[in-house]
């Protein structure tokens, strides 16, 4: 599920990782997508499919950003698939997470998708969000 973090959410790399692919899919909203089951059987990721894109690249893509509609499969947003190599200790601002993945902000500017696991809360969470 897509969830939207409060402007200035940052948090630290408490784990290293490192970025799979140099030059994954990217995707304009509209643009159809190839979906491959068999592949994406094969991943422990819940919630992407392994698509090929219009231009041929490959990756791994949101099943909530992706529609079904007449036996075709089409992005609902615009989408980049690259992952950030970071290391314990780097500070990211968060912008947006979706199925274990978040989209962030290195502090050097660079701006990709990294596992929610890597990563530890800076900000004080519960005042952004007070109790109901």
């Amino acid at each position: 599920m897509l969830f939207f973090f409060p402007t200035q959410t940052v948090a630290v790399v408490s784990a290293p990782y490192e970025r799979p692919y140099a030059d994954p899919i990217s995707l304009k909203a509209g643009d159809r997508v190839q979906i491959d089951a068999e592949k994406t059987k094969e991943t422990d990721i819940l919630g992407w499919s392994w698509c090929t894109g219009p231009d041929r690249r490959q990756g791994w893509v949101p099943n909530g950003w992706i529609t079904h509609q007449s036996g075709t499969a089409q992005i609902v947003r615009d989408f980049n698939a690259l992952e950030l190599t970071i290391k314990v200790g780097d500070r990211v601002t968060l912008h947006h997470s979706e199925s274990g993945f978040v989209f962030v902000t290195h502090e050097d500017g660079a701006a990709g998708w990294v596992p929610d696991a890597c990563l530890q809360l800076l900000q004080d969470w519960e005042s952004n969000y007070p109790a109901a």
